[in-house]
This record gives C-alpha cells, sequence and structure tokens, in this order.
C-alpha cells in the first residue's frame, strides 16, 4: 500500500481483508518497512484445543445459554467490554470481577493467537518471547486496576501469550505499541471505562489493523462465556502466575508526538522547540494525559503554567474527563484566561477524546470541534470527504460543504463511523476525517485511529503555522462562519426491564417508532437517508456488498409543521453503555424542540405501549416544562 514516504506491508486479517485499508495512508513518522509482517490465518492447533474444551463443557451439560455465561456477554459494550468494578453505585453490582476479566482476556489471546503466525525474521517485537503472540496492556489510574490487570495478565498467559505491561498509558498509545518500533506487539488491551465512574473498568482490544468490531468482541465473550461457566464449575482453571515484563512505552509515544510537531511545523529560528513563546493549558481531568503536558509540550518549548489536574487520580476528584463536561470546559476556560493562554485542552481519561478552548475563551468541542478539524483537513486535502455521527448539525453539513468538502452523515458510535472512513477511502472516495460530536475524531494519515492528542498535535500544528504566516486571530477564527441550531436538546428513557431483557426491549422500542413513522403516524416526519454517504432507512442498513456490523438500532427523522415548514431533527437509538434510549433533537427555530418531544410523547410514547418498559418522565419534564 503506498503511502506518502513510506511502503508497509499490513499484516492480513483473514476474517476480514477489508479491514486493511486502515493502513492505507500512513502518518509521516518514522516507522520501519514491515516487509516481513505477521501473516494472520487459521491455527488448526488452537482450533483443536478449543474443540476439546468445547467438547469438555457439552459433557458436563453447560450452554451457551446458561445463566453465568450472560454476565460476560452482558459485558460486552459495542467494540468494547464494561461493567462496574468497584462497589458503590446505587442499584448496581460488581460484574466485572477479576474472574471475568481472566476469562476475557484469555478468550482475546486465543483469539488472536488463531489468527497469528508470528516469523522469526520479522524484527518485530521482543524476539527473546520466541513465537509468543505479544500483548501489551495498559490502563487508566482507576482503582480497580491493578487488581483486575493481574486477572489480565493471567488470562493472557493462560493463552500462552507474552504478556507486556504498560503501565499507566492512554487508549491510543495501546494501539500505537502495535505498529511503532522496536516495539510492534501483536495486539494490545487498554484498561478503561472512559469518562464513566470510577467504579467502572473495562477492556478495549487492537491489533496492528486497529481497533475490534462488535462482532469480534462478540465471538471473544461467547468463547469467554464458555470459560466461566466452566470455572465455576471448577474445571481448567489451574495455573502458575504470569511473567510480566515491564517496558516504558509512553515514552517513545511522547517522542513520537514531539517528532511530528517539530518536522511539520518546521520553525525557522526554533526547529526543536516549535512552541516557544506559545501559552498551552491542559485539563487532564487527573486522568492519564499529564504525559501530554511534560512529555510532549513542556519539551517543544511551551508555557504550561496553569495547567489542571495533571496528576493521575482513579477517583477523579475535580470533575468527569470528559471534554463534553460542561465543568471540564468551564474550569479550562477559566484558566485559558487567568493566564493569558494560546490554547486550552482537555482530555478524556484515556485520552482517545479531546476539546479545545482559544484564546478568547470559546469552548471548541461537538460540532464546533468537527468544524475546527474539518478546516484544517479541507486545507491539507481540498475537496475530501468527511464522516460524522448522524447528530451533526445541519450547520456543520453547509460548513463543510462552503469549504468545498463533503459530508457523510452515518451511524452514531465512534467505530461505525472510523470504519465508514476506511471503507469509503477502500472504494476510491478520499476521506481523511471521521468524527463523531463526542469529540472521538481519526485521520487517515494516522492509521484511522481515534486519538485525542493527535487530534490536538494537528490543532497546535495550525496555531503555530497561522502565527508564522503573520495571522494573529486565534485558531476559533476558523470556525467563525459555522451557524449553530437555534436548540439542541439530549434526553433519555431509561429502560425498566430486568438486565437481560433491555437490549432486546430497547430494539423493539426503537423499531416500533421507526414503523410509526413510515406509517405516517407522526405528521411531519420523514425517515432521513443522512446525506451522500450510501446509506438507507436512516443510518441503519448499509447498501455494501459487504453491510457494516450493526451495534444498535438507530434512525433519524426530519421534522416538519405547518408553522415552520422543515425546521429540525429527532435522532433515536439503542445505547449500548446503558439500559436506555437516546434522543437527540436539534431545532432551527426557538420551541421546535419542544414541539418535537410533544408529537413524541402524544403520538407515540403514550399510544405505542412502549410505556409499559420505558421511562418516559424526561420527555413529560421537558414537554410540560
Amino acid at each position: 500500500m503506498a503511502t506518502a514516504n513510506i511502503s508497509p506491508s499490513a499484516p492480513t486479517l483473514s476474517y476480514n481483508s477489508k479491514r486493511t485499508s486502515r493502513l492505507s495512508s500512513l502518518s509521516n513518522v518514522a516507522l520501519r518497512d514491515q516487509s516481513k509482517p505477521h501473516l494472520f490465518t487459521k491455527s488448526s492447533v488452537n482450533v483443536i484445543t478449543q474443540k476439546a474444551r468445547t467438547s469438555q463443557l457439552e459433557s458436563v451439560g453447560t450452554t451457551s445459554s446458561d445463566d453465568y455465561g450472560g454476565v460476560i456477554r452482558r459485558l460486552q459494550n459495542g467494540s468494547d467490554v464494561r461493567g462496574v468494578a468497584l462497589d458503590g453505585e446505587p442499584g448496581r453490582t460488581v460484574d466485572l470481577t477479576p474472574q471475568a476479566a481472566q476469562v476475557i482476556a484469555e478468550s482475546f489471546g486465543e483469539w488472536v493467537t488463531e489468527r497469528v503466525v508470528r516469523d522469526e525474521k520479522d524484527g518485530g517485537g521482543d524476539m527473546a518471547a520466541g513465537t509468543r503472540v505479544q500483548v501489551s496492556v495498559g490502563r487508566d489510574p482507576r482503582l480497580s486496576g491493578p487488581r483486575l490487570a493481574a486477572a489480565v495478565f493471567s488470562g493472557l498467559a493462560k493463552a500462552g501469550c507474552h504478556v507486556v505491561d504498560m503501565g499507566l498509558a492512554t487508549t491510543p498509545a495501546c494501539f500505537m505499541s502495535t505498529v511503532l518500533t522496536p516495539f510492534n506487539y501483536d495486539a494490545s488491551i487498554m484498561m478503561t471505562a472512559s469518562h464513566l465512574p470510577y467504579t467502572r473498568n473495562g477492556l478495549k482490544f487492537f491489533t496492528r489493523q486497529g481497533g475490534l468490531r462488535s462482532s469480534d468482541v462478540q465471538e471473544i465473550c461467547e468463547r469467554a462465556a464458555r470459560k466461566y461457566v466452566a470455572r465455576r464449575l471448577g474445571i481448567g482453571g489451574t495455573g502458575m502466575p504470569p511473567a510480566v515484563a515491564r517496558v516504558d512505552f509512553m515514552s517513545a509515544y511522547a517522542e513520537h508526538l514531539r517528532k511530528i510537531i517539530v518536522e511539520r511545523i518546521a520553525h525557522p529560528t526554533n526547529f526543536q522547540t516549535p512552541l516557544k513563546g506559545f501559552k498551552v493549558i491542559v485539563n487532564a481531568g487527573n486522568g492519564s494525559a499529564g504525559f501530554f503536558t511534560w512529555a510532549v509540550l513542556d519539551k517543544l518549548g511551551a508555557d504550561t503554567t496553569g495547567s489542571l489536574h495533571l496528576e493521575p487520580d482513579g477517583m477523579f476528584p475535580n470533575h468527569t474527563p470528559n471534554p463534553e463536561d460542561p465543568k471540564a470546559m468551564s474550569l479550562t476556560r477559566e484558566a485559558v484566561l487567568a493566564n493569558g493562554a494560546d490554547l486550552g485542552v482537555v482530555f478524556d481519561t484515556d485520552v482517545d477524546r479531546s476539546g479545545v478552548v482559544d484564546s478568547t475563551g470559546v469552548a471548541i468541542n461537538g460540532d464546533k470541534l468537527i468544524a475546527l478539524m474539518s478546516s484544517i483537513v479541507l486545507r491539507e486535502h481540498p475537496g475530501t470527504t468527511i464522516v460524522t455521527d448522524a447528530r451533526a448539525s445541519v450547520g456543520l453539513t453547509e460548513f463543510i460543504t462552503a469549504k468545498g468538502g463533503h459530508h457523510c452523515l452515518y451511524r452514531v458510535g465512534y467505530r461505525n463511523v472510523i470504519d465508514k472512513g476506511a471503507q469509503l477511502n477502500e472504494d476510491g472516495v478520499e476521506t481523511h476525517l471521521m468524527m463523531e460530536t463526542t469529540g472521538h475524531g481519526a485521520l487517515k494519515e494516522n492509521y484511522f485511529l481515534d486519538d485525542g492528542a493527535y487530534m490536538v498535535v494537528k490543532i497546535i500544528i495550525e496555531m503555530v503555522r497561522m502565527k508564522l504566516s503573520g495571522i494573529e486571530e486565534g485558531i476559533g477564527s476558523l470556525i467563525r462562519d459555522l451557524k449553530e441550531p437555534a436548540e439542541s436538546v439530549e434526553l433519555r428513557l431509561n429502560i425498566v426491564t430486568a438486565p437481560s431483557y433491555a437490549k432486546g426491549k430497547g430494539s423493539e422500542a426503537v423499531q416500533t417508532l421507526k414503523e410509526y413513522i413510515q406509517d405516517g403516524k407522526l405528521k411531519g416526519w420523514y425517515l432521513d437517508t443522512c446525506g451522500d454517504c450510501w446509506v438507507s432507512e436512516g443510518c441503519l442498513v448499509d447498501t455494501n456488498e459487504a453491510p457494516a456490523d450493526i451495534d444498535a438500532f438507530m434512525y433519524r427523522a426530519k421534522v416538519s409543521d405547518d408553522a415552520n415548514g422543515q425546521h429540525g431533527w429527532i435522532h433515536i437509538r439503542q445505547s449500548v453503555h446503558n439500559p436506555n434510549i437516546a434522543l437527540n433533537m436539534q431545532s432551527s427555530v426557538i420551541g421546535g424542540c419542544q414541539s418535537i418531544a410533544k408529537v413524541l410523547l402524544d403520538s407515540f410514547l403514550l399510544t405505542s405501549g412502549v410505556k409499559e418498559y420505558l421511562d418516559i418522565s424526561q420527555v413529560e419534564k421537558f414537554v410540560n416544562n
């Protein structure tokens, strides 16, 4: 696959060769020529082993429908695993236990091993490990991390993997440990629950092709469920404590980011310290992002005085580490203004998302962040397509189009958005930016990886470029023309059933609404095909030969009324994180969202029967307020 400066041969995934397109365009960094890559194929030895284990389970009468197995299946959260790891949440019990983490990690290790044959002449990774698959493991600062990490190490070792402990790390760094020399691990696991409370934790999985898809994680969890049942019956639970290597990958990752900034700015007088004279505030939210201050910005000459919450603290005592959190953005805004900073940066816990504050104190997240990145990317790649989730505003579409780009609105979910971008590139549609309104953003030049730190690197490079070009206005001036909706509202409908039935009931409610719209029972509502993206039925069904996996049902509808004509839209979707349904509404008129919610309440929620298993109180309160 040709790139600007290097031409690595990507490893081939036998179960879905299309995913290798994620490596089709690499950033201009010094990565080795992978002329002899790992070859992904099926390992007959492990297949036989797995069949033997399955047979053993069948002999004692266990099945995939066993209640114990359901505990593991319910931990799947789309393309990753999440659960309650510590006591402290009202109404929730601990379900991501060390035993659960162990069987999931073991199943992932087997899943990878069955697809990898290591070439000892490869030159990648620690060859002292022989032919064993090498898996790196990182974690955020959550209090449950060390205990669960020990279980993950044990599970990987039971699968025959060589385990490498990265310690405190970020989600993007875990993926990068599979491609940066001299590490080049076969796979990686990041232990995090992103912005969720300190009581939660989870696992994110990577191979060299990127993050796993929902269908991959479902397969792993099915295998783990069988193991979990067996362990409860006393089968197959023995093993010695694993030998775990320790590596300081974060220093190498920080050096990688610094090199990109230095080389792309190419400062005429301060080549090695191109950020000299710039003030940047970093709010790490007591997550994993502190390294970006002292290992990236400070070493490049930036003044980071006034930065916030840099020390890791698994209780997250100051605010939720989330660029969508109002308190996080407000505190960062205050620090930017108090210190006269050129830029403020807010990261989430595991640094796969970010948001910024410009020098005037304007918070740039959501649509504004997508618009900012679109402006930068369209200058570099005129006419490119930009993929976002279907909650993006009409004003963002107009902004992208006015700058010569094409806007593809697609399914909510960062994995969906990124995979759509990779697929479009493979189909010959140049697509350089994929972003979700939550702040997840990926670039073709950076392995189609959602990396909050890399997004900030791009913004910082643009900030310096503007200054060197004599432009005194800050980066906020790039989105001056973005039109925002008059109203934007998000509400939740909690699913009031047993957890094991919540997903099915959520699907039922969303599908019922679709049928109501199609049958004309909601006047002025029409399913939205969401733009120029080859998607029909409101971001649900791909018309490609290989449709994308559906991890949750969702639809978007355009809304019109007699007084205002078409004035807004509503998007309804299952949450893959919690047992609820999310409702997003936008309108170009004041009072428009309340009008949309009233039609939904009167013509659907109160008449369709879904009220029997949905808590509609948030909608009722909003309509009657």
